[in-house]
């Protein structure tokens, strides 16, 4: 499977915003109201998207705020194909210094595909999401400043 990363435009959205939905829902929105997830809900404020793009067609994107990455989705049919690995290097490529992420608790596959890439959990932490309270892992992955 042949994957390119490409900066998101804005025709990108109403893709990125369904797979949002599915992919959470797949995840970890068993566990939050079903009706957060729906696929016109508005994507978060970032400093930087990318779309993951396999035959034409949208799988998946990232988002980054600072060395943040706030978010990260690949649709339920591209999932486990190496399409997350590569966004993820995609978010190294545009950042220098600490990578940080957080994860929902009860998302606990999501917590081990960072830590294979490197993330460390540094504690948790309580935040408002989805109308509620959720506790999230904190991550982050050291790495060397530029040479």
């Amino acid at each position: 499977m042949s994957v390119q990363i490409r900066p998101f435009v804005e025709a990108d959205r109403p893709a990125c915003q369904a797979i949002a939905a599915s992919a959470a829902l797949t995840s970890y929105g068993a566990h939050m109201p079903p009706e957060s997830f729906g696929p016109h809900e508005p994507l978060e404020p970032a400093d930087q998207r990318a779309v993951a793009i396999v035959d034409g067609e949208i799988v998946g994107f990232i988002e980054l705020v600072g060395a943040h990455v706030s978010n990260v989705f690949v649709g339920p049919a591209a999932q486990g194909k190496g399409v997350g690995g590569l966004m993820m290097a995609w978010a190294e490529a545009q950042t220098e210094g600490p990578l940080t992420l957080s994860v929902f608790t009860v998302n606990p596959n999501a917590r081990r595909f960072y830590e294979r890439l490197g993330f460390v959990v540094e504690g948790t932490k309580t935040i408002a999401f989805a109308g509620g309270e959720h506790e999230v892992w904190r991550m982050r992955k050291d790495r060397a400043g530029p040479v």
